[in-house]
C-alpha cells in the first residue's frame, strides 16, 4: 500500500470490493424480487418498513467496524501490530455487547417500533413476522461484515470479496428454497438471511482462528477498554451518524408516503389503504435499485480507505492526494453512466419486483419509473459526497465526515422530505409524492456544495505540505 503505483493498488483494492458490493446488492435485489413475486406489493412494503429499524442496529455495527478498521489500518502503517490486535479484540467485545442489547430491547418493542416507522394495518403482520426473526441474527451479521472489514484492513481484499459473495449466494439459495419450494411466506426470507449469516460468520472466524492472518485474536484483549472503545466510537461516528440519520429519515419518509399515498390511492381509484401500500412499496422497490447503483461507489470508497489510512500513518502525502483524485474521478464517471442507463430504462429494473396479477402492478410501474428518474438525477453528486466522506474518515479526521453526513441528512434532507410534499399539497400544482423523490435531489445538491469546498481546501493544504517536503 505504500510503494505500488497508486492507480494499480487502488484498482487492486477497489475491484474486489466493487464486485463484492455489486453482487451483494444483486442478491438483496433478487431476494426482494422473490418476496415481490411470491407475496406481492405488501411484502415489499413490509421490507421497506422493517429496514430502517434494522438500520439502527447496522449503525452501531458499522460504527465499530469502520472505526476499528480505520484505527487498525493506521496502526499497521506505523508497524504497531500489538496495538492493532488490541483494537481488534475491543471491536469483537463491542459487537457482542451491542448485539445482546439490541435483542433485549428490540423484541419487546417490535410492534410499537413498526407502527412508529409507518406500518399500516395491512403491512404490520408481514413486517413483524420478518423482523422478529432478523433480530436474532444481528450478532452473526456483525461478525460477518465487521470481521470482514478487519480482513480488508490487513490487505486481503480478495478474501473479503469471497466472503461477501459466499454470504450473498447462501442467502439467495436459502431464500429461493424457503419462498418458492417450501412456500413459507415472508418469515422464510428472514430465516434465509439469518442462516446465511451464521454460516458466513463461522467462515470468517475460522480465518482468524487458523492463524492465516497478520493479526490474531487474543483472549486477553476481549474485555472492555474505555480508551480504545472511545477511539473506535469517535472514528466510527460517521457511519453511526449516517445510518442513524438514514433510519430517522426513512421513518419520516414512510409516514409521509403513508399519508400522501392514501390520497393518491383515492385519486387513482385504488382506495386510501391500498394507496398507502402502493406508495411505501414503490419506495421499497426503488431502494434496492438505487443501492445496486450506489454499491460500486461504496466499494470504491472501501478500497480507498485502507490505502489512505496506511499512507497517512506512513506520512506519504503525495500518495494520499493521488488516491483521492483518482477515487473522485472514477466515482463521478460511474455515476454519470448509471444515470444515463436509469433515465432511459427504469422499467427494466422495476418489472421483476411486481407480480403481473397484483392490483398495484400498473400503478407501481408508472409511479416507480417517474420516481426513479427523479432520484437518479442527484447521483453524480452522491458519488462525490461518498468519496469525500470516506476520505476524511480514513484520514483520521472523522469530525469533517460527521458534519457532512449530519448536514446532508438532518439539515437538508429531513426538513425537505417533510416540508416539500406539504408545500406541493397546498399549491395543488404537482403531486405531493413528487416532493419525496425531489427531496433527495435537493439535499444531495446542497451537500455537494459542502463537499466541493472541503475537497478544494484539502487539495490546497496537501499541495503546500508536499511542496514544503520537496523543498
Amino acid at each position: 500500500m505504500g510503494e505500488a503505483p497508486v492507480g494499480t493498488i487502488l484498482l487492486e483494492f477497489s475491484t474486489p470490493m466493487i464486485i463484492a458490493s455489486v453482487i451483494a446488492a444483486t442478491y438483496n435485489f433478487v431476494a426482494r424480487i422473490f418476496v415481490g413475486q411470491t407475496i406481492g406489493s405488501v411484502g415489499i412494503a413490509a421490507l421497506g418498513i422493517a429496514y430502517p429499524i434494522m438500520l439502527i442496529q447496522l449503525a452501531f455495527a458499522m460504527m465499530v467496524g469502520t472505526g476499528a478498521s480505520t484505527l487498525i489500518a493506521i496502526e499497521l502503517g506505523k508497524k504497531r501490530f500489538d496495538q492493532a490486535e488490541k483494537i481488534l479484540g475491543q471491536a469483537i467485545f463491542l459487537y457482542i455487547v451491542f448485539s445482546v442489547l439490541f435483542i433485549l430491547l428490540g423484541l419487546p418493542l417490535i410492534e410499537p417500533l413498526l407502527r412508529l416507522f409507518g406500518a399500516t394495518e395491512e403491512i404490520l403482520p408481514y413486517a413483524k413476522e420478518y423482523l422478529s426473526i432478523i433480530i436474532w441474527g444481528m450478532f452473526f451479521s456483525n461478525m460477518t461484515f465487521g470481521v470482514n472489514n478487519f480482513i480488508r484492513s490487513e490487505g486481503k481484499p480478495r478474501f473479503a470479496m469471497i466472503t461477501i459473495l459466499f454470504s450473498g449466494l447462501l442467502n439467495l439459495i436459502f431464500a429461493w428454497l424457503f419462498l418458492f419450494v417450501f412456500k413459507t411466506g415472508i418469515w422464510g426470507a428472514a430465516l434465509a438471511n439469518v442462516l446465511a449469516l451464521v454460516i458466513t460468520s463461522v467462515w470468517v472466524s475460522w480465518l482468524y482462528l487458523s492463524g492465516r492472518t497478520v493479526l490474531r485474536w487474543r483472549p486477553r484483549y476481549f474485555w472492555f477498554h474505555p480508551a480504545l472503545a472511545w477511539d473506535i466510537i469517535i472514528y466510527g461516528m460517521v457511519p453511526l451518524a449516517t445510518q442513524s440519520c438514514s433510519s430517522l429519515v426513512q421513518a419520516v419518509q414512510n409516514n409521509v408516503l403513508r399519508a400522501y399515498g392514501a390520497s393518491y390511492g383515492v385519486k387513482i381509484g385504488l382506495g386510501a389503504a391500498q394507496g398507502s401500500v402502493l406508495a411505501i412499496s414503490t419506495m421499497a422497490t426503488i431502494f434496492p435499485i438505487t443501492m445496486l447503483v450506489l454499491m460500486p461507489i461504496l466499494g470504491l470508497s472501501q478500497g480507498m480507505q485502507p490505502i489512505v489510512g496506511y499512507n497517512v500513518g506512513a506520512r506519504k502525502h503525495d500518495r494520499v492526494l493521488r488516491t483521492l483524485k483518482l477515487s473522485l474521478c472514477w466515482s463521478f464517471s460511474m455515476c454519470v453512466l448509471f444515470v444515463i442507463v436509469m433515465l432511459f430504462f427504469p422499467h427494466l429494473f422495476l418489472r421483476p419486483f411486481v407480480k403481473t396479477t397484483d392490483v398495484s402492478f400498473v400503478p407501481i410501474m408508472t409511479l416507480g419509473s417517474h420516481a426513479l428518474r427523479c432520484m437518479m438525477l442527484s447521483f453524480p453528486a452522491v458519488g462525490i459526497n461518498v468519496i469525500t466522506s470516506a476520505y476524511f474518515q480514513s484520514h483520521g479526521r472523522p469530525i469533517l465526515s460527521f458534519m457532512l453526513t449530519i448536514f446532508r441528512q438532518l439539515v437538508f434532507l429531513l426538513p425537505v422530505i417533510f416540508g416539500l410534499p406539504l408545500l406541493l399539497s397546498r399549491l395543488g400544482i404537482f403531486e405531493p409524492l413528487d416532493g419525496v423523490w425531489l427531496a433527495y435531489v435537493i439535499s444531495d445538491g446542497m451537500a455537494l456544495i459542502i463537499s466541493t469546498a472541503l475537497i478544494v481546501r484539502e487539495f490546497r493544504i496537501k499541495n503546500r505540505v508536499i511542496t514544503s517536503i520537496q523543498g
